[in-house]
């Protein structure tokens, strides 16, 4: 039975997620939301630890993760829509966290494990736009104005979901960690970068640390260079 209990928490991911569709609420459904980021950690250390991986719970981890970190987000994000009159072009910017969250998903599942993300993780933009209702439902005046404004309103879901099929761009992370201080260096900084955030901005660091991730990410790309064949294996070792 062992090998069914990775695949129930992911299950506890996708009605996670679902829910805070269905509820629609402005405080639950980002509390729902940070429950699925929970999940999703956790199903994969379950299996891990039970050696009970297989290629079905991959499968089904990346569809929890388009309706928990694609489709949910998408949605409560529409409901901030500033014309909400012509649906059509909201629904016409917010369809692209949707479907670039799953080409992102769908080259995840198919891509060798490496010590890096290929473009932004589902989950961080899910994160980020889990800030901007926190900060707004927070009257963050910063983030109320500038979602406000129609062109800022759709810009942003268009560019941040093409950060999640830019392949090309390495996301560091702590998969990528060795246990020489300077290959560290950005998953530290990264770690400093939002506890400071975190006492400046309160409910508005949230967006901020993402958007900080992204752009470190891009700094550690252009720096590393892609991983050659002998890097990886070292890495690895």
């Amino acid at each position: 039975m062992k090998q069914y209990i990775p695949s129930a928490i992911t299950a506890l991911n996708l009605i996670a997620g679902f829910t805070a569709i269905m509820i629609g609420d402005f405080f639950w459904s980002p509390v729902l939301l940070l429950m699925s980021f929970v999940f999703d950690s956790l199903d994969g250390l379950v299996a891990r630890a039970l050696h009970a991986q297989s290629e079905f719970g991959k499968q089904l981890d990346s569809i929890a993760d388009v309706i928990s970190f694609g489709v949910a987000p998408a949605y409560l994000y529409s409901l901030y829509s500033p014309d909400q009159e012509n649906l059509l072009y909201t629904i016409s910017a917010i369809a692209f966290i949707v479907v670039c969250g799953a080409i992102r998903l769908a080259k995840f599942n198919i891509t060798k494990p490496l010590p890096y993300f290929l473009g932004l993780p589902i989950p961080a933009n899910a994160l980020f736009y889990i800030g901007v209702i926190l900060a707004i439902q927070n009257e963050s005046q910063l983030f109320i104005n500038f979602f406000e404004n129609k062109i800022n309103y759709f810009i942003t879901p268009v560019i941040m979901s093409f950060m999640m099929i830019m392949f090309n761009v390495h996301m560091f992370s702590i998969k990528g960690m060795t246990r020489k201080f300077k290959d560290n260096i950005f998953q530290y900084l990264i770690v400093f970068i939002a506890i400071l955030f975190i006492f400046i901005f309160k409910y508005e660091s949230v967006s901020f640390i993402v958007l900080a991730y992204i752009a470190l990410s891009v700094i550690y790309t252009l720096t590393k260079g892609k991983y050659t064949d002998e890097n990886l294996s070292a890495t690895k070792a």
